[in-house]
């Protein structure tokens, strides 16, 4: 398609996955302004071709706050973005985050508005109350188009706003997320995953405290994130036996994240509730089988062919994955993401859907 010459994103300016869409977007000769509630915190955006922002200047502890009077802040905001979008005349409007960005899209009221649902948003935001039900449904409803990160997500919004959505995923840079050598003899089970009750964390654990019991060669369990949960989890591993055999390694990021990553044998994320799975498609974009629970947009991402989707009764899970043990040895999870997520086929995706709003 031609180049569109002024989109105006209504996005956290410091959230890696707006990072990731504008690098992308301006990378195939687009023209990217941004308009953040937020200060920016980092400084990603300096170099980027093509690209330029405002921030408002909420609070980081505002935007993370459920708090009514905190959140009004946002309406403060509206004339702000309006004038914004007035000074730079885009052709497209694309608000990420339906109910503060899906507010202010809704206020500027450009034609060509795109809204992005990217999780709480739809699977926590409306159901906290009739008002916030109603700054869902308005900001959805008032959209041109609405695209959502995975099919799940797109079924649960349609129980509140019944319209077509459209499935435009979050990419894995393949640059980045690659097959490491694994020289460790020990079998290496292990997580990267914030430590709360959500993404079922202790699950893991008990589940691995039984693997332990019947898998003859020697295996660990390593952690990787931070949270709450943390000491909770660690006294777990005590009261189960296993603490000489689990390891918690702390948050990681950057090269660490993916050094984690190809750490691994294979990857497990037993979520209670999970949106979309980025965790899941960096671990196999790095050639390393993942095994999942049927909720949300995990099985979407988890290769039909080289991973596993647990079943609904975790009473079956031991066997589940003894079984899958013995053959992980052949699998090669890459392939799925590098056919179906990957940065580049993901922005291919999302720019399809903006020549579709703009004929």
């Amino acid at each position: 398609m031609e180049n569109i010459n002024r989109i105006l994103f209504l996005a956290d300016i410091n959230s890696i996955h707006t990072e990731r869409w504008v690098k992308n977007i301006c990378a195939k000769g687009h023209r990217i302004f941004l308009f953040s509630l937020s200060q920016r915190t980092t400084n990603w955006q300096d170099g980027v071709k093509g690209f330029d922002f405002k921030c408002f200047g909420v609070d980081s502890s505002t935007i993370k706050s459920n708090r009514r009077f905190g959140k009004s802040q946002y309406f403060n905001a509206r004339k702000a973005a309006k004038q914004y979008c007035k000074e730079i005349q885009p052709e497209i409007v694309h608000a990420h985050y339906a109910s503060s960005y899906g507010t202010l899209a809704k206020y500027i009221g450009f034609e060509n508005t795109v809204v992005s649902l990217w999780g709480s948003d739809v699977y926590e935001f409306p159901k906290r109350s009739i008002v916030h039900k109603y700054i869902f449904q308005r900001a959805v409803k008032s959209a041109k188009m609405v695209c959502s990160t995975s099919e799940d997500m797109a079924r649960e919004a349609g129980k509140w706003v019944k319209r077509d959505y459209e499935i435009t995923p979050f990419g894995v840079d393949l640059s980045r997320f690659k097959e490491g050598r694994r020289t460790n003899d020990v079998l290496t089970l292990g997580t990267v995953k914030s430590l709360e009750k959500v993404y079922g964390i202790d699950r893991l654990i008990k589940l691995y405290a039984d693997f332990i019991k019947i898998y003859k060669k020697p295996s660990k369990l390593v952690i990787f994130g931070k949270g709450s949960q943390l000491e909770s989890l660690k006294q777990l591993t005590k009261d189960l036996g296993i603490h000489e055999h689990v390891f918690f390694e702390g948050y990681v990021g950057g090269d660490e994240l993916v050094e984690a990553f190809q750490s691994l044998d294979v990857a497990l994320f037993l979520s209670r509730r999970e949106s979309f799975g980025v965790a899941v498609l960096e671990a196999q974009a790095c050639n390393v089988p993942s095994i999942v629970t049927n909720v949300g947009g995990l099985p979407e991402v988890t290769s039909p062919m080289d991973g596993k989707v647990l079943s609904d009764n975790p009473n079956d899970w031991l066997t589940e994955l003894n079984e899958f043990i013995k053959v992980y040895s052949s699998q090669k999870p890459r392939k799925f993401v590098e056919e179906h997520y990957s940065e580049s086929v993901c922005v291919d995706r999302l720019m399809k859907c903006y020549q579709k709003l703009l004929t």
